[in-house]
């Protein structure tokens, strides 16, 4: 056994060629495996419906206890009252009056 070994080392020594088909080999197999495990992922998501949602067309309906909140800056309001239509449980209350010598909504209260 011993023999075999040394006779192994010997072989691998003296022909860098040998060592080079070797790892050749071992990249093809690995290579060959990961294209493989990609394949089985890309199959794995044939069979899933679509999650993309056609937004004016469809809406998303969100729980009854979701807890998302609205971005809102006092400074920034132009006063479109969108932050009303969109709040899903009718929260926000946006006061506001009409400036008519610059003809611009401001913003009163939020």
């Amino acid at each position: 056994k011993e023999t075999n070994i040394k006779l192994f080392i010997e072989i691998h020594d003296m022909f860098p060629m040998v060592t080079g088909f070797m790892n050749y080999g071992q990249q093809t197999i690995r290579a060959a495996r990961y294209i493989g495990q990609s394949f089985m992922t890309t199959l794995s998501h044939v069979n899933r419906l679509p999650v993309t949602i056609q937004y004016p067309y469809e809406k998303l309906i969100t729980s009854e206890r979701f807890r998302g909140r609205i971005h809102f800056e006092f400074d920034k309001c132009i006063a479109c009252e969108v932050c009303v239509r969109v709040c899903p449980i009718d929260l926000p209350v946006v006061d506001w009056e009409l400036e008519t010598n610059i003809r611009k909504k401001r913003l009163l209260n939020y």
